[in-house]
Formats: C-alpha cells, structure tokens, sequence
C-alpha cells in the first residue's frame, strides 16, 4: 500500500461501502498536498483512485435493487412517435408564434436600438449590438400584420409578467450566415411537437400571417402559430437587400 495515501479497511454497511476518498482531501479536488500528484498528474491515474473504485463496483448491491430494476426493464415500452420537432415558442404582443429551435442563435436582454438614416421604418427598427457586432433589428410584427406590443426602445427594465419566461426579450435568428434580431414579450424554449400535431389555419388569421403559417399548435392552452421559416428568411432577405 502507499505510503501517501493512508487508506483503511473500509467499513462494510448493509447497503452502503466507506471508502478513503483522499482525492477530494489531498488530490486534485482537494488541497493537492498528495506526495503523488507529481508522478501521476491526475488521481485517475492513482492505482489507489483505481482501487476505491473497483471495491464500489464490486460492493453488494443494496435491499430490492435487483428486484427495483427487474421490475423497470420488464415494464412495456411506450413507442415513440419518430419525426418531432424542436421549436422555441414566443409571443409578439397577443399572438404566439413559434420557429424551429435551429434558426436561434441567442436569446438577449433587451439593449438600445439605434435607428438608420433613411432606412429605419415600419420593418426595419434600426441597429442593435450583439456580442460587440452590430446586427439588424427588425419588427416581427409589422412583417406578419399582428398586432405589436409597444416593446421600449432604449432598452429599459423588462416587463414583468405571469410566468418566469415573460419577460420581453431580443431574440437572434439567423440562417446561412446572414442575422436578423427581433423584439418578442415571451419566449419558451425547447418545446417538441409532432407534425401530424398541427391544425389547419382558420380563415380569421390574417392574410399576411397565414402565408408564413405552417399550422397552428395547441399548446399550454395558446394557439401557437408555427411559422414556416424558408418562407420568412426568404422574405427578410429580399426586403433587407
């Protein structure tokens, strides 16, 4: 046994094993006093961090644990629907829309919005700054025809809400190297759905925001409008041409 690492017999328990963990004393999680450290570099390394764990491994197996995870191996799986989607949920004034997890780059805090000589607009907001690089903010809203809460521009203290996610965000979406960033009051991330989830659009969506929507997704009691996001940036990149 080494010298440098007083380790005694473990006490046995029932179902529990004691072992010396001088690792997180005198190793690398702890003061790093271990004479051995040197040699070995990391207590991975230590025949005595080998030797703890191969007597855990090898320790009786507690009262029921075999009985517990016979019982859960043997239970029926449930089938998994193959083809779900990621999408992050947000909502732009009274309207919840959704784009597929892949198109976000960064959920932001709201900042000062600095608006473009002869070109700031209905569509376009101005220019914002994201991790030192100034980015296009555009208004979501006024590209779709819902209707926009009045998000500040000087980047305020956020509003709060019901709900720890309700708070008005700057959400940046981006696609082929090109980034847009877009004000929203709400946003929910890593939601899954199935396609066949779906439900037609009614006729009472507006023109503009029915030709983004792929379909409508019940979720949380809201009426998600997932939009169709080849369509979206296409348009962007058009108009911001």
């Amino acid at each position: 046994m080494n010298p440098s690492h007083p380790n005694p017999e473990p006490v046995a328990e029932p179902d529990r094993l004691v072992v010396d963990d001088c690792w997180n004393r005198i190793g690398v999680f702890g003061d790093k006093s271990c004479k051995e450290l040197p040699t070995h570099i990391r207590c991975l390394n230590c025949e005595v961090f080998h030797g703890a764990a191969a007597r855990l491994l090898d320790r009786r197996a507690p009262e029921g644990y075999r009985e517990s995870w016979t019982e859960r191996v043997a239970r029926a799986r449930i089938p998994k629907l193959a083809g779900t989607r990621s999408i992050v949920i947000f909502r732009v004034g009274t309207e919840w829309l959704a784009l597929p997890t892949a198109c976000f780059l960064e959920v932001a805090q709201l900042r000062p919005i600095h608006s473009l000589p002869h070109r700031s607009g209905a569509l376009v907001r101005g220019l914002t700054v994201i991790r030192g690089e100034l980015v296009t903010c555009i208004s979501l809203a006024h590209l779709l025809g819902v209707e926009d809460s009045k998000a500040p521009e000087g980047g305020g203290p956020a509003k709060a809400a019901k709900g720890r996610n309700a708070y008005e965000r700057l959400l940046v979406v981006g696609r082929e190297g090109e980034r847009v960033v877009f004000a929203v009051d709400e946003v929910h991330a890593g939601v899954r759905y199935h396609p066949n989830d779906l439900k037609p659009i009614p006729s009472t969506v507006s023109q503009s925001t029915y030709s983004y929507t792929q379909g409508l997704l019940e979720w949380e009691g809201h009426s998600v409008g997932v939009l169709d996001d080849s369509l979206l940036f296409y348009t962007l990149g058009r108009q911001l041409a």
